[in-house]
């Protein structure tokens, strides 16, 4: 299932538009009962999660849920989400350690109450507060769940993470480096390493800027992406689908090593360069991630 390359939001509360977001073929979908929901709804939102979730995996779809901030409503939520084929839960406003232990303990009770093996769910943790991002490594290392930081990388129009950071959000995006790169770093050196990007707050029509800021996130080390318009789910599967040349090139080099290591050699020269067991990992991945995702492309 991981990595997940893209996730399109839908609003829980629109129980028609799962089978819409199904159609684009995301590799998952975050049911959102937040922010996309008005406030009257989400009663709605949450009597609709386990019908989605099983549309969701019927489709061998994986289904992420975006939660409300923790509180005392948190575990009827999860009693409304948790049932075979929840992938992962995200926590928005994450902003300490304690917060992923408590989600942590109320996920074991629900899966044991759903018969679920323990630690089937996973955690996003989304650090939309200042302490939050502070802590991003404290929120990775908190619990075995988390599967990955869930960042963000903002247009224009700014939301929760600008106004906690306190950067205004740009096209070129230079003041959202240091900290996407941060949220990256703590997330993978606390095992964490399947970070998530949403992209947000530019025009759903404009592709090219969409694609630039998807391009951004995979360079600086996102596994994935979360966006919010059917258009950007084929948008994110070009930009992470390895090119016909990256995959010859890395194919070249993963069979000139391997001619190499018979001959009892452990560094090779390879169109140009030289290749050593440092160089392998990420040429097996590449290969491996296109043959994974061909289909989907």
């Amino acid at each position: 299932m991981w990595p997940i390359r893209s996730v399109l939001f839908v609003p829980a509360h629109r129980r028609d538009w799962v089978g819409k977001a199904l159609r684009v073929a995301p590799h998952a979908v975050i049911l959102d009962i937040e922010d996309s929901v008005p406030h009257e709804l989400k009663p709605q939102a949450m009597a609709n999660l386990k019908d989605e979730i099983a549309e969701l995996k019927a489709a061998n779809t994986a289904a992420f849920v975006r939660l409300n901030p923790l509180s005392e409503a948190t575990g009827k939520e999860l009693d409304s989400a948790v049932m075979a084929g929840l992938t992962a839960v995200t926590l928005p406003k994450a902003a300490s350690a304690g917060e992923i232990l408590a989600l942590h303990d109320l996920l074991s009770y629900h899966e044991g109450k759903a018969g679920l093996p323990h630690g089937t769910v996973g955690i996003l943790p989304l650090p939309e507060t200042a302490e939050g991002m502070q802590d991003a490594h404290a929120l990775a290392k908190a619990s075995r769940r988390v599967k990955g930081i869930f960042g963000a990388f903002s247009g224009p129009v700014s939301g929760d993470i600008a106004r906690a950071f306190g950067f205004r959000a740009t096209d070129e995006g230079l003041e959202q480096i240091y900290l996407n790169s941060k949220l990256v770093l703590d997330s993978r050196s606390a095992g964490a390493i399947y970070p998530i990007a949403g992209i947000i707050g530019t025009r759903l029509d404009d592709l090219e800027t969409v694609e630039r800021m998807i391009r951004r996130a995979r360079d600086v080390g996102y596994t994935g992406v979360a966006v919010l318009h059917p258009t950007h789910v084929a948008v994110a599967h070009k930009v992470f689908q390895p090119t016909a040349e990256e995959v010859a090139y890395y194919q070249g080099m993963l069979d000139a090593f391997a001619a190499a290591e018979k001959e009892g050699i452990a560094a090779v020269r390879y169109d140009g360069a030289m290749v050593d067991y440092a160089m392998l990992p990420l040429a097996r991945e590449v290969v491996a991630d296109a043959a994974r995702y061909a289909p989907a492309s």
